[in-house]
Order: structure tokens, then sequence, then C-alpha cells
């Protein structure tokens, strides 16, 4: 059974996007890989071009070739398609998540059985499309890459109770520090109680994911792709698969870490290691019997088996009962 998106602590989620560039096998890899690094999920993204964009809407700079209605249009997948590459998800025990950019998309995602939508930032303020996703229950996830706090609250009232995960994410590419909103994730957390809070990272490395982590961040979601030279608005951003898998095990373990208590006066784990690490009292040369020790008389050795360095002063003053060779150990039954 696929692990569940409503409550389910640290799920990470590889977004695959359009990295497949209309290649239905390449989607199959990705998805293939995905799992190999160890995600939860995996997201695409379903552009239908007569829906969503005008012919002549403006193209980002990457788009040299085309349009950005050619590219949505030669790279869109049949529902066929799409059905095949949800029930390959689900064979490999992945969630099966998708951002509609249109209500038709959406419509069509309800037919396939998609286990989540995820609205993208600049969807955030399509209430039409919004209000008909509420109507499917459908479990829904968000980014606010572009909204502010007004446009947030709003799309959260229409998704009602079927909003699980909000994501604080920066519109930007790659996401430089000042503007990755750290802070975010905390008021994120005070502001809506009822949703767990998610980090869509679009930094080049894991440190800002660890930290949202910190931050209480308990869904992570970041950029995959085969090959960062791919065609495509995001492969250059994304992570390669060995570095996905670097990704999820870091995100893991600090979960880990954070997940339990240390407590500093239980040492009984380093008792052998104290022995190995820490110092003993020794003669620091040849002494004899009735010396009065001073301290130059004493050196701190390892194995730290005998009477501890920090307990020297226990020792100056007192008299040597019995000779002592150098790097002999001192004990307690040799004074008086």
């Amino acid at each position: 059974m696929r692990k569940s998106i409503k409550n389910s602590p640290y799920y990470i989620i590889a977004e695959i996007g359009m990295n497949h560039n209309g290649n239905l096998k390449k989607a199959l890899q990705l998805i293939k890989e995905a799992k190999k690094t160890g995600v939860n999920a995996f997201k695409f993204q379903m552009h239908i071009a007569d829906e969503e964009t005008t012919k002549n809407a403006p193209r980002p700079p990457y788009f040299k070739s085309e349009s950005r209605f050619e590219y949505f249009k030669r790279t869109a997948f049949s529902d066929k398609q799409w059905l095949k590459l949800k029930n390959y998800a689900h064979k490999l025990n992945l969630n099966f998540i998708v951002s509609p950019f249109s209500i038709k998309a959406a419509k069509i995602l309800k037919k396939i059985g998609v286990d989540a939508y995820k609205i993208p930032s600049g969807e955030v303020t399509n209430h039409p499309m919004l209000e008909y996703i509420n109507k499917t229950k459908i479990p829904v996830l968000m980014s606010t890459g572009m909204s502010n706090w007004k446009e947030i609250d709003e799309a959260v009232k229409i998704l009602n109770n079927n909003l699980q995960i909000l994501f604080q994410c920066s519109t930007e590419y790659p996401c430089q520090p000042e503007s990755v909103g750290l802070n975010v994730i905390e008021e994120m957390k005070k502001k809506y109680r009822n949703l767990a809070i998610g980090f869509s990272d679009h930094t080049l490395d894991d440190s800002s994911s660890i930290a949202a982590l910190v931050k209480g961040a308990t869904v992570f979601e970041k950029h995959f792709t085969l090959s960062k030279k791919d065609y495509g608005p995001d492969a250059k951003f994304s992570l390669e698969p060995q570095e996905m898998k670097n990704y999820v095990e870091g995100i893991r373990f600090v979960s880990q870490a954070l997940k339990y208590k240390v407590n500093k006066n239980n040492l009984i784990k380093y008792k052998e290691m104290k022995k190995i690490f820490e110092k003993s009292i020794v003669a620091a040369k040849q002494l004899k019997k009735n010396k009065i020790l001073q301290l130059t008389d004493l050196a701190f050795k390892k194995p730290g088996d005998g009477i501890r360095a920090d307990e020297y002063k226990t020792l100056i003053g007192k008299k040597l009962i019995k000779n002592k060779y150098k790097d002999e150990k001192i004990t307690y039954a040799d004074i008086e």
C-alpha cells in the first residue's frame, strides 16, 4: 500500500514536471529512477495548450525554438498514456500526483484517478479551477511561490478540508538564499494549524531543505531529472538520480536526529570509549616510596581506566607508600 499523504511525516516528492519532454518511455524511466532514490511520490504537470494559454502568450527565454503553446502541444500525453503512468506508479508503490493548469486537466485527472492534485503557484488565484477541484474531494497540495497572504487565505478557504499540505516555495530558478523564506514556514505553521507545511525547494542543493525540516516542514519537493542537460524549463535546476538519493537520505537522517533526544548525563554507551580515549594519572618519572606528590610528579596518559585526570588534586600533597615506575598508574591504594 502506498504511503498516505495525509499526516505522513517527512514525505518526499520528486518533481518530474515536464522533464520527460513529451516522451512516454522517458517518463516511465523517470518514475523508475525516482523510486530508486527513496521518494514517496513523484509529480507531473498536465498542460493542455488550448485550455491554458493563448498562442501569442510571452515565452520564457529557455524556449528558443518554439512557443509555450507549441511546447505544451508537443509534450502532451493522451489520457491512455496518463493512465499508463499512474498504473506504473502504483505498481512501484508510489503516489501519483499531478499539477493541473486548467479545469479540463483537473477533470481528466479525476477520471484517471490521481492520488492528489498539486496546485502550482501560478494557479492559486484560478478560483474557478480551485472550486472544481474542491468538489472532487481528492486530496490537494498547494504551492505559494508567487502568492501573498490574502491570495493564500482565499485559496485555502476555497479548498476547505481537501487541502492537506501547504508549501512554502519561491518562484525563482535557481532560488537564491535571500528568497528561500524559511521564516514563512514558521508563519504558516502558526497560521494554518490544521495543515501540514511543506517546502518546495528550488535551490541547487539540499541545505535549505534540511533547514526547512528543522523549522518544521514535513513534506519536501525537489525537481528531478535524468540529466541536467535535458531540454525543458526545469532540467537545468533539477537533481539527477544520485543527487536525489543523497537528498532523500539527508532528510531521512536529520528527521531521525530530530526525533530522538540525547541525555548528556547518560554515558553508558561511552563506558568503554572513555577508557580508550580519556586519561589516567600515571607517574611522570620514577618515584620513590615516601615521596610527597606534587603536580610535576604526575603525568596524564591513556587509557582512562585509572584515576581520572580531573581528579589530580586528590593526589597532590599525599605520600606514596610504594615505589612507582615511570608511566605506572597511581592508585588510591598507593598513597596515604
